[in-house]
């Protein structure tokens, strides 16, 4: 299998944040565009079973209005949002330097669908881009090329992230004052025995919370070491880069509890899951570190 010939690639990140530039516009003037859209078509559908029922001259003027409002502030906006995307990924695909990775964190980005898809097909393009598009499928049959980010060090350790756990002192402190206050009161007002168990709950569980954040923040010991030859975790000890596989740090939407990112790979022992929301690195950064020395590696 060949490598891609062009004569400069651009890296992953790169391409990936002249993405998110590229389509901040065109996103934001599709919400807005939305919003007037559904706005009025509301207010007549509102008419039409709440109010009196319509002429014919007002069916012809809620027709105009909604011809007018769908054309403007529908398709007009997601024409722009189709032709900037189009324009994006035609040019990232044809310049990246590793098609299979941008593929992925395009998709998880939503910068473009991919390809084949239904939201790809439903994108408002030209044959000739379309043609374009299907022709840039064809790079998924060659070798992917490295390229090497010399700011990124030789080894990078990570730990936990002071901030976080900063922040997780403050809050256990507050309801460590919010816990005394009650029962303090309660005590003092012979409140009800079942309320003087709560308020002593709320004031001695943040302790515990209080106790591993400072554990954590005076750990010497770092939770990740990446470098050029492989991959240091607690659960593994140190792997080459060759003995780790299908690696990738994933978002994982908990809802109310917010939202928690996972780092993920294979190795010969098994599979290790990695929970690096409360680390002092960001997903896009680890992924990137995870790309370079790799490719450092295998290169």
């Amino acid at each position: 299998m060949s490598t891609y010939q062009k004569a400069s690639l651009i890296s992953v990140d790169e391409a990936i944040t002249r993405g998110r530039q590229m389509l901040l516009l065109p996103r934001i003037v599709m919400v807005v565009g939305l919003f007037f859209f559904l706005f009025p078509i509301t207010l007549i559908l509102i008419g039409v079973f709440e109010g009196p029922p319509f002429t014919t001259k007002v069916w012809l003027v809620c027709t105009g209005v909604t011809v007018f409002c769908f054309v403007v502030f529908f398709y007009l906006p997601y024409l722009f949002w189709s032709k900037r995307t189009t324009r994006w990924k035609l040019w990232a695909f044809d310049n990246v330097d590793d098609v299979h990775e941008l593929k992925i964190m395009a998709t998880e980005a939503h910068l473009c669908p991919a390809y084949g898809t239904v939201m790809d097909k439903l994108q408002i393009q030209s044959t000739e881009e379309r043609e374009q598009w299907r022709k840039l499928q064809d790079r998924f049959n060659f070798r992917s090329a490295f390229i090497n980010d010399p700011d990124i060090p030789a080894r990078t350790e990570v730990f936990y992230s002071k901030v976080h756990l900063t922040i997780h002192i403050l809050f256990a402190l507050l309801f460590i004052a919010i816990g005394s206050v009650m029962e303090y009161l309660t005590i003092k007002h012979d409140g009800p025995t079942s309320l003087k168990i709560i308020a002593a709950l709320i004031a001695l569980v943040p302790i515990f919370l209080i106790f591993k954040s400072v554990q954590r923040m005076i750990k010497k010991q770092p939770e990740l070491v990446l470098d050029n030859q492989g991959l240091f975790t607690e659960q593994t000890g140190f792997l080459n880069w060759d003995l780790i596989f299908n690696e990738k740090v994933t978002r994982v939407d908990q809802g109310k509890r917010g939202v928690k990112f996972t780092f993920n790979f294979q190795h010969p022992g098994g599979i290790v899951n990695i929970d690096i929301s409360e680390f002092s690195i960001s997903k896009g950064r680890l992924e990137r570190l995870i790309r370079v020395y790799k490719g450092r590696y295998l290169s």
